[in-house]
């Protein structure tokens, strides 16, 4: 990381935005902490996450996974405090700019952040990193070269969600797509895969283009919206907002056709219940991503030699694992890989060696 620069114009900049992070707070921005027993001055280290995007159930339970491993770290005396902050509103940057300004002021010794644009952060980034902060980001590509960076391979999601569902309806037929958090650099690279992979295919035709955002609720009302204009459809390919999406096809009176479930305990055992096996698949990146990005933090902190872009593989239900994870997951619970600091640090080897990636296990009781 860079060395910390003492800089007027640094000061005067995160001064002035205290005002608008206090704005920004009374108008509904949510967040979690746990002081404990340490403080931002211990020897102990203070980790912040500053999140972008609430809206889903994906993010709550990457909050909730994070908050768990953190709080446990803390009594296992790694860390000696743990601040939450999620931005209000649907993914803004510049919200979660005030809102990492804020944190600055905090003086973490280390920052993580599940982004709002791969861009537009790259600034108040460079001052984390100028402070002397470890920031890690996660969940998303940024441009913003003095941090390190952890997240799933999107293109890897994308192929998932679409080339079993094109080959269990034969190569041929009609498809909605459903994008997810359009803005966002993991959605644009899933939307370019989904588009060479349809076009690899040009028997499948698609009869509509809906933003989901990743959420059944969304997906399931946007996909209803354009039910009536499209007299015939084999299936959807989503980004894991297929138990929405069903009970659409359900409301409009039609067939479900093959689709891409979330990785959630409620669509799980909905498609376990209903036997579908039509070149369905569920598919999301993983919310464990935050537990990975607290290990990293604490590692690079220690001065460990972690590479500056580390990639953990997703969240992968075929209808073979269906059973194991819907009776493992509460209903509004999304999978999640139990990263562990060994499996943590095994996935690094596995990436600095060019090796097979970790395998977690598939947990056995919803906790």
């Amino acid at each position: 990381m860079r060395v910390h620069h003492t800089s007027r114009r640094w000061r005067a900049a995160a001064s002035a935005s205290l005002a608008a992070a206090i704005a920004l707070t009374a108008s509904g921005c949510g967040s979690g902490s746990n002081d404990g027993g340490g403080s931002a001055g211990g020897d102990k280290p203070f980790i912040a996450l500053s999140n972008g995007f609430i809206g889903n159930g994906w993010r709550q339970t990457m909050i909730a996974k994070f908050e768990a491993s953190a709080a446990k770290a803390q009594s296992d005396g790694l860390i000696g405090k743990f601040k939450v902050v999620n931005a209000p509103g649907e993914n803004s940057a510049t919200e979660q700019v005030a809102q990492i300004k804020s944190l600055l002021l905090q003086k973490p010794d280390a920052l993580l952040i599940d982004p709002a644009s791969p861009t537009a952060l790259k600034p108040v980034i460079q001052q984390a990193c100028d402070a002397g902060i470890k920031v890690v980001v996660f969940d998303s590509a940024i441009d913003a070269p003095c941090a390190h960076v952890l997240l799933n391979s999107f293109k890897d999601w994308a192929t998932a969600a679409a080339e079993p569902l094109v080959k269990g309806i034969g190569g041929k037929g009609t498809v909605i797509v459903s994008r997810g958090v359009v803005g966002s650099q993991p959605e644009e690279e899933m939307y370019k895969t989904t588009q060479e992979i349809l076009a690899a295919n040009p028997d499948v035709k698609v009869a509509a283009t809906v933003n989901g955002m990743c959420d059944g609720a969304k997906a399931q009302k946007a996909v209803l919206g354009v039910l009536s204009s499209v007299p015939k459809v084999d299936g959807v390919i989503g980004c894991g907002d297929g138990y929405g999406v069903a009970q659409a096809f359900t409301t409009a009176g039609k067939p479900i056709p093959a689709l891409t479930f979330e990785t959630n305990g409620r669509a799980l055992k909905y498609w376990q219940d209903s036997k579908l096996d039509n070149g369905s698949v569920a598919v999301m990146s993983d919310p464990g991503q935050s537990v990975a990005a607290l290990w990293e933090a604490i590692d690079l902190l220690d001065g460990k030699d972690i590479p500056k872009e580390l990639t953990f593989p997703i969240v992968l239900v075929e209808q073979k694992d269906v059973a194991a994870w819907a009776g493992a997951l509460k209903p509004d619970e999304y999978a999640a890989w139990p990263w562990t600091q060994d499996l943590f640090r095994k996935q690094v080897e596995a990436v600095k060696t060019g090796g097979a990636p970790v395998q977690p296990p598939i947990p056995t009781a919803a906790g």
